[in-house]
């Protein structure tokens, strides 16, 4: 008897620990993502190098040619077809069977630069960050 109640309250004390532990524990860090597709027709992601979970405008590399985008954490995020996110450069997304274009995508990985899921040259992003509680 002095066993079971031991292990109640063991289970009873996991319980309270767990239900105590804040959301932002698990919150994921901010982070965009630009995939491209291979020529046997698979999704790669694009290393970004460090930059993906930086807020601002951000400069590729070079000219990405990229069918889909994933924000992660971010508030909104914006890609552009020229460097230093100019804007009137910006370039509209939409969201994956449905026909609202955006150009500011909120979260989600369902963003594709074109309504038949074809490449778009992105040479810069620009991520703003959600506000702190």
């Amino acid at each position: 008897m002095l066993n079971k109640m031991l292990k109640i309250d063991l289970y009873l004390l996991v319980f309270l620990s767990l239900a105590f532990i804040s959301n932002s524990a698990y919150a994921r860090d901010p982070e965009i993502r630009l995939y491209k597709i291979t020529r046997d027709g698979h999704s790669v992601k694009y290393m970004l190098f460090g930059k993906a979970n930086n807020p601002g405008c951000q400069n590729t590399p070079y000219t990405y040619h990229v069918y889909k985008v994933a924000v992660l954490a971010f508030k909104n995020c914006s890609v552009f077809s020229e460097k230093n996110c100019q804007p009137d450069s910006i370039l509209t997304a939409y969201w994956k069977n449905k026909d609202k274009p955006a150009t500011n995508m909120k979260q989600g990985t369902r963003w594709f630069l074109a309504r038949d899921e074809s490449e778009v040259d992105v040479s810069s992003w620009s991520c703003e960050l959600k506000e702190a509680r």
